[in-house]
């Protein structure tokens, strides 16, 4: 993004605030990786013996991650994609896969959030041998959705005005968003928006509706050896309570930690907890 449109998104925001963000970008720039004729963008950064594969939400962008990355880089190697306009989970799980063994990474442990949570559980299916261990945070099993509002959706995404679209994807992004630097995120919310396009918005409306195709068990990880965690919170708008029991019955040997009044975004309103609940629960995790 040319630096006056920055300055001009982030006007509002506090300069401490922005600054992090741009010496966060300066000093972790995308790598890219060509998988099918697609490019890829990530983040790979930090040090350790363990890595951890961050995947973001419906934002799409792996510095979404930011604060996070910070906090973890010192102790854990870290990948985390940006998603491009694909639309098939298939799709999504190779381009991450692929990064995976660009990087030279044979195992990782994955930690999903809301579009991630459901990006994650298809990965482990697909590369169960790729994944160690699994975090499940603020999402749901793949029968959330109904396919008929999906298709209406695709179709107002085929004949809105971009700007619209755009608008309305900043929208609902914000209505699910809850926690500290308020400012900070709407003006990060409103870059975001700007740089998602038609075809952005059409290929993760494309993803979910190839989600409801697939049907989760107990019984499919059975002869996984990983261990999951799934985060929760009581009062996210986003999944209420049946979804999350459902997500819940599907992982019954899954560790299970309840955030109380965080919202959709744990890792914003209770940043402290979040991270110290993901380090404990990673540090029992064997090598």
């Amino acid at each position: 993004m040319k630096n006056n449109t920055f300055t001009a998104i982030y006007k509002n925001v506090p300069p401490e605030q922005t600054e992090k963000l741009r010496k966060f970008r300066s000093s972790h720039p995308y790598r890219t990786c060509v998988v099918d004729n697609i490019t890829w963008e990530y983040i790979s950064c930090g040090k350790g013996r363990k890595t951890l594969l961050l995947l973001p939400g419906g934002i799409r962008f792996a510095d979404a991650w930011f604060k996070l990355i910070t906090a973890l880089e010192d102790k854990y190697r870290i990948i985390s994609p940006t998603y491009p306009a694909l639309p098939t989970m298939a799709e999504l799980t190779k381009g991450i896969f692929t990064i995976l063994k660009s990087e030279h990474i044979d195992d990782v442990h994955v930690l999903g959030t809301s579009f991630g949570g459901w990006v994650a559980q298809c990965f482990v299916r697909h590369y169960p041998d790729a994944v160690k261990t699994l975090i499940l945070s603020n999402t749901s099993r793949p029968d959330t959705f109904s396919r008929t509002l999906i298709r209406i959706s695709q179709v107002f995404t085929s004949i809105y005005p971009e700007r619209l679209l755009q608008s309305t994807f900043k929208k609902r992004l914000l209505d699910l968003f809850s926690g500290q630097d308020r400012e900070f995120w709407e003006a990060y919310l409103e870059e975001v928006s700007a740089n998602t396009k038609r075809a952005d918005i059409r290929a993760q409306q494309d993803c979910v509706y190839d989600l409801t195709t697939y049907t989760f068990s107990e019984n499919d990880l059975a002869n996984w050896p990983g261990r999951i965690l799934i985060l929760e919170s009581d009062d996210d708008p986003a999944f209420k309570e049946p979804d999350r029991e459902a997500l819940k019955a599907i992982y019954p040997q899954a560790h299970v930690h309840t955030f109380h009044n965080a919202g959709h975004t744990p890792g914003y309103t209770k940043p402290e907890e979040y991270m110290s609940v993901i380090e404990n629960f990673l540090s029992g995790a064997g090598e």
